[in-house]
């Protein structure tokens, strides 16, 4: 066939496989219900409101949020989706079509790419061959930020081989626009193109051209001017957070067992069992067909850029104690270039180059095609081992078939906690003593984020170990619910250590949160919201009624009284606080409570609730009655302790402004 219609067909095939992977991972898009959790929901809730910010607020308002978004991570992810809500809705599918865009980037360019190095052919193969790896087709289908990572770096390697050493100017400012989103795609893209732009720089000295100040200089122009509008604000928190968690305390936690046991997963679940054979088998009969004089094999330009693509960035991630898989989809376009080179170098019609790529790839579809649809089990289909290597599963990590999930069943926890707080000003803590994938406070936060509820989610602290350090989060936070699992088994233990503690002390009373609703989820799961607890007594007019052992007399709006207040100490940080109301006459409408303790002029605590909970609304309230209720207040010492500030106003329910005068009044630490 003539070389040029061998170039055709492939372009033809390329278009077709691009087509028919997209219109496979729309299917599963739509197929898959299970609600994003952890980091994906993390995204998601950012995602959603940027989006808030960008089309119900102002321009300055979106830029405010992006600025701040993460703080330790990079937020392209979260940015993307904008655009796909703006034409489809918000959703969980409409944030996915980001990776369809990415999918079309990545076999585009790595297709123009290995055409560059090897052959149209080649390029054809190798995009059939990376697409269809586990790891590639799992990240595709869900909210991470290494799908689109290996995305941009496919690009910012095609450009580069492009430039020719840096030699040509467009491709080097094309560079720097891509190394600018690599970096706010993830903090690490500077790894994966390390390797390359160092051979590039060698290989241009040794030319003879010219010092590569001036072509750098070009290149990392717009780099900093993209990625600096986040990282300006960020880069510190972010690169300690990098360290940590890939080389701190906690990432053994994510650790894969060992080298031994990262390689196997490696190649089960990223790689895949059958290509890795592939690549074993092909890559030595091309050795051997090179070595005896069948054909010249694999050209050797090409090799040393793949190599410095390869091993820099495998050596520190197989080496880091977290040894998540996902990070490594950025070098499988390696393997899949490498086993179409070692394929299209056997042989010397291209005819049978081809029927042999064909070959190696039906296996690997087979896979694919059991992993993108539901997966309906008969109790008779197992797994298919060759000792460790794992050649046919319904489940290899990231890549596993759709699921299907009750989509009402998470919601309806949001739903309770906003029933609850109904009416709330400000923000309500509501933390999590629970981490599990079907209930944590990212994906609660997440689904909160599509109503905006004033709710702010988080747990007990990050693989937290100790009660006290627990307990201390809930009072600092000023937490107004807990939420607790029920009928949950096969927890993370590193993430549920205090679990059992923190109930105990909810049951013997120590905490002071009471029972108020449990949320039924599925497969006898219960999600068990607890609110913090605030004593109030009514006194009839005429009766004896306690008095405030600090009275402070002021009217407010409506006929409201404050007589005073009740401070004492309970622990180290501690202390309680009672409030005295009375009514001097009819109170028309309902108030909410806000407070402020301020130390100097920094302000210490703010929060809002309603007078008796709500129980026993102010227009019910005759006058002459007496309510004393009473509250935690947590308030860690500070080098300026002593006195502080209270101050009381009073907000109509709902909304509106601050109605008369506020009360102030010191208390002593």
């Amino acid at each position: 066939m003539r070389r040029t219609g061998i170039n055709a067909l492939c372009y033809a095939g390329l278009a077709v496989f691009t087509l028919y992977l997209l219109k496979v991972n729309d299917g599963y898009y739509r197929a898959n219900s299970g609600t994003p959790t952890y980091d994906e929901a993390w995204y998601l809730e950012t995602s959603l409101n940027l989006h808030h910010r960008l089309t119900g607020g102002s321009l300055h308002e979106f830029v405010t949020a992006y600025t701040r978004a993460f703080g330790t991570k990079a937020p392209l992810i979260a940015v993307l989706p904008i655009p796909f809500y703006i034409i489809f809705g918000p959703s969980h599918y409409s944030a996915l079509l980001v990776n369809s865009f990415f999918l079309v980037v990545s076999n585009i360019y790595l297709f123009l790419l290995v055409r560059r190095l090897f052959s149209p052919e080649v390029g054809l193969a190798a995009v059939v061959f990376y697409q269809t790896m586990p790891l590639v087709y799992g990240l595709s289908r869900s909210v991470m930020a290494e799908y689109g990572l290996a995305a941009l770096v496919i690009v910012w390697l095609y450009y580069l081989v492009a430039s020719e050493d840096l030699t040509r100017g467009a491709h080097n400012v094309a560079l720097g626009v891509v190394l600018g989103f690599g970096l706010l795609m993830k903090v690490l893209f500077p790894v994966f193109i390390a390797g390359p732009l160092a051979l590039a720089l060698v290989r241009r000295r040794r030319a003879g051209a010219p010092k590569a100040g001036w072509p750098l200089a070009v290149v990392l122009a717009p780099a900093v001017l993209i990625a600096g509008s986040w990282y300006a604000f960020n880069w510190l928190p972010l690169l300690r957070f990098a360290w940590h968690s890939a080389y701190g305390q906690i990432a053994p936690e994510y650790g894969a067992g060992g080298l031994s046991q990262w390689i196997l997963v490696f190649v089960n679940q990223a790689i895949g069992a059958c290509y890795a054979a592939a690549l074993v088998i092909f890559g030595i009969a091309a050795l051997a067909w090179r070595m005896w004089g069948g054909s010249p094999g694999p050209q050797p330009a090409p090799w040393p850029a793949l190599l410095t693509w390869l091993i820099p960035p495998l050596i520190p991630i197989a080496a880091a104690p977290n040894q998540l898989i996902r990070f490594v989809i950025p070098v499988l376009p390696v393997f899949a270039i490498a086993l179409a080179a070692f394929i299209f170098s056997l042989g010397k019609r291209w005819i049978v180059q081809a029927t042999l790529a064909l070959l190696v790839a039906i296996y690997p579809q087979r896979l694919y095609a059991a992993l993108s649809y539901p997966y309906h089990p008969s109790g008779h289909e197992h797994a298919v081992r060759w000792g460790p290597l794992v050649f046919f599963s319904h489940d290899l990590g990231w890549a596993h078939p759709p699921l299907w999930e009750d989509p009402w069943d998470r919601p309806r926890v949001v739903e309770a906690l906003h029933r609850l707080a109904v009416g709330a000003v400000r923000p309500q803590y509501v933390v999590l003593g629970i981490e599990h994938v079907y209930l944590n406070a990212n994906l609660l936060s997440y689904l909160n984020a599509y109503h905006e509820y004033p709710l702010r989610l988080t747990s007990l602290g990050y693989a937290e170990s100790s009660v006290e350090k627990a307990v201390e989060r809930i009072y600092a936070l000023d937490a107004r619910f807990l939420v607790l699992g029920e009928g949950f088994e096969q927890l993370p233990d590193f993430l549920n250590r205090v679990n059992g503690e923190i109930q105990a002390r909810l049951d013997s009373g120590e905490l002071p949160f009471g029972l108020r609703a449990k949320v039924a989820l599925a497969h006898q799961r219960k999600a068990v919201i607890y609110e913090r607890e605030a004593p109030w007594q009514s006194f009839a007019p005429g009766t004896k009624a306690p008095q405030p052992s600090h009275p402070v007399a002021a009217d407010l709006s409506g006929g409201i009284r404050f007589l005073g207040y009740d401070w004492k100490k309970r622990d180290r940080y501690l202390w309680e606080i009672a409030y005295y109301w009375t009514a001097s006459a009819r109170i028309e409408q309902d108030y909410c409570i806000q407070e402020e303790f301020r130390r100097g002029d920094k302000v210490v605590l703010t929060r809002d609730h309603y007078v008796t909970n709500g129980q026993h609304p102010f227009p019910e309230w005759k006058p002459g009655e007496i309510v004393r209720q009473s509250f935690p207040v947590y308030l860690p010492r500070q080098d300026q302790a002593g006195q502080l500030e209270v101050r009381l106003w009073l907000v109509p329910w709902g909304v509106g402004p601050a109605a008369g005068p506020a009360v102030r009044f010191g208390v002593q630490e």
